[in-house]
């Protein structure tokens, strides 16, 4: 139970002893059933989860979404798995990646897509435009699971980073025709990159007005097709567009590195987790407004 949830019982308990004796607290008797009664519903929410919720007619045009009773206009976070293209699931999303992005009070879809070299002429902007249809559902859906359609966070890693900054930063869009919602707008908020792959076709996309970018790259066992460079160019293309940016450089550690380094609380290092969530109050909460184009380098260990 966290700290609200304990002073709406504390808050509940006084006023229902209250109700039981109501010569002992005369003056607040009322009051205090009155708000426990308006908030007690948060203290009955619980975690809910829709698995292989359908955004499209392939089968693998489905998604999981994960969401708490109690969310009013919660933001929504997308996590885009991997795996070049060709393989990877939406079961990427662990438990502290769920956990980490629910302390913020966010929904949480990780969708999965089509494939390229399954028998299928499919591209990779094919699986960036199943990904973006995935986001156009439940922008149009958001209300369903207490979500607000305008703040959604575009993020994934490898082939996923790629596929989220192609949601986060393209401007025109040519929706196929069994699309279910065709919005002239995604109402991305932010991005985030763990490792992700960056032709210079992608980052030229980036202008102003355009939503901030968190990027975190591995150092010398970083894969050849996602060298830590990219992560540099993207970080220049937003700050020329004055658009807010940070990178994180683990030079230990190899490809997508990200679980270890950020998500986990046994591994995680403190000066990146402690930016991500500055990065997620900023973007998703509109709190804070922490320093821009840093970059943070995570020494070995």
């Amino acid at each position: 139970m966290n700290h609200l949830s304990i002073h709406l019982a504390n808050l509940l308990s006084i006023a229902q002893s209250s109700i039981m004796k109501p010569k002992s607290h005369p003056l607040i008797i009322w009051p205090l059933a009155w708000i426990a009664f308006l908030l007690c519903p948060k203290l009955n929410s619980v975690p809910k989860v829709e698995k292989n919720l359908s955004y499209g007619p392939h089968e693998r045009q489905v998604m999981d979404v994960y969401w708490d009773s109690g969310y009013e206009n919660a933001p929504i976070v997308f996590t885009i798995h991997g795996g070049g293209f060709k393989k990877g699931d939406k079961v990427y999303c662990n438990a502290d990646m769920r956990k980490l992005y629910a302390g913020k009070g966010c929904i949480v879809v990780s969708p999965n897509y089509r494939l390229v070299g399954k028998g299928e002429p499919i591209t990779k902007d094919d699986c960036a435009l199943d990904a973006a249809m995935a986001v156009a559902y439940l922008q149009a859906n958001a209300k369903r699971f207490g979500g607000d359609p305008k703040r959604i966070l575009s993020t994934g890693y490898s082939a996923g980073g790629y596929i989220s900054a192609w949601i986060a930063y393209r401007k025109n869009w040519d929706w196929p025709s069994y699309a279910r919602h065709k919005p002239r707008k995604l109402n991305i908020v932010g991005w985030f990159g763990d490792s992700p792959f960056l032709p210079p076709d992608l980052i030229s996309q980036v202008g102003p007005g355009d939503p901030p970018g968190f990027v975190l790259y591995g150092g010398k066992r970083e894969h050849p097709a996602t060298p830590a460079s990219q992560g540099h160019d993207v970080q220049s293309a937003l700050r020329k567009s004055k658009v807010w940016s940070k990178m994180v450089y683990v030079d230990f550690l190899g490809h997508v590195p990200a679980k270890r380094i950020l998500f986990s609380p046994q591994t995680r290092d403190r000066e990146t987790h402690q930016a991500y969530l500055q990065f997620l109050d900023m973007v998703c909460l509109g709190k804070g407004n922490p320093k821009a184009g840093e970059l943070i380098e995570v020494a070995g260990r």
